[in-house]
């Protein structure tokens, strides 16, 4: 179901509301285990020449949870360097303030246009402990958080957003709800502030009025079939689900690590080869 505002652009968006296609980068290792770089450096190169916008780094898809912090540092490092201009927002969470800062500075004196800070994972914290979560990056540069709720204990709903955001603490919310109508009233409330960030809704968000833009993990694989329906083919929204599906049963993350030859670290682990017969062939560079 498409949420009342997302038949078709919007007329009266602003003219100068920027609408992104963002990219949440899987992070390659080398065959001992070790971050590869120089392969991030190729894939967010090929990704950059395919036009997509942008891109999140040390995510859920890039595997933040089992990253040093001087692993993460060399990811967001390399992909500025490497983003050719474009639109980058590195997440810098951590349970360690301190290293959360620590990630934060390095990322917004690399230049990054934003960095993006889930609450606290595990356990569902109360207004004022959320408070205190974001008080001591708030100042350091544009700050997003996250509303996964597959993911993440403590749920960002539109009046909790809307408290961080009055405080001051938070300036942008990336939602991986996959629900159309909670979107639509964020993005008409916050306009340009909200990022999409499941793949399931490509098709049916492409118009939402006010979406700042949408963060797609499967582009990682397609980025032309995925830029495609972001840019209109309705013909392909029942191939994308499809194709969301087929990652999830094939093992998700693991899957498309596998199809892009990237390498997992512990505790992910490579899917056997049949579970990735039913996907089609990652895009060619």
């Amino acid at each position: 179901m498409c949420a009342p505002r997302c038949r078709g652009v919007d007329p009266h968006r602003p003219e100068n509301l920027p609408v992104s296609f963002l990219v949440s980068l899987l992070t390659p290792f080398d065959a001992r285990g070790r971050v590869d770089l120089a392969k991030l450096r190729a894939h967010v190169l090929w990704l950059a020449a395919h036009g997509v916008d942008g891109f999140v780094t040390c995510g859920a898809a890039g595997e933040f949870l089992y990253l040093s912090d001087r692993e993460r540092e060399a990811v967001q490092r390399t992909v500025l360097d490497s983003a050719m201009g474009k639109r980058v927002i590195a997440c810098t969470w951590d349970p360690s303030p301190t290293t959360t800062a620590y990630l934060t500075d390095a990322a917004v004196a690399q230049g990054a246009a934003a960095v993006l800070l889930p609450p606290p994972l595990y356990y569902d914290v109360d207004d004022d402990a959320l408070e205190a979560w974001f008080r001591p990056i708030a100042d350091k540069g544009r700050l997003l958080t996250l509303h996964d709720p597959q993911r993440v204990a403590t749920q960002m709903s539109p009046v909790r957003y809307q408290a961080l955001r009055d405080a001051g603490l938070v300036s942008g919310l990336v939602d991986a709800s996959d629900d159309p109508w909670r979107l639509g009233r964020l993005a008409a409330a916050h306009p340009g502030e909200v990022w999409a960030a499941d793949d399931r809704g490509l098709v049916d968000l492409q118009g939402l009025a006010g979406l700042a833009g949408f963060v797609s993990v499967l582009a990682n694989a397609w980025p032309g079939f995925c830029l495609r329906v972001w840019r209109g083919d309705r013909d392909l929204g029942r191939a994308v689900v499809e194709r969301h599906a087929k990652v999830e049963q094939a093992g998700g993350i693991r899957a498309l690590k596998s199809l892009m030859r990237m390498g997992c670290r512990s505790p992910l682990v490579a899917p056997p080869d049949e579970r990735l017969m039913g996907l089609p062939a990652a895009e060619s560079p």
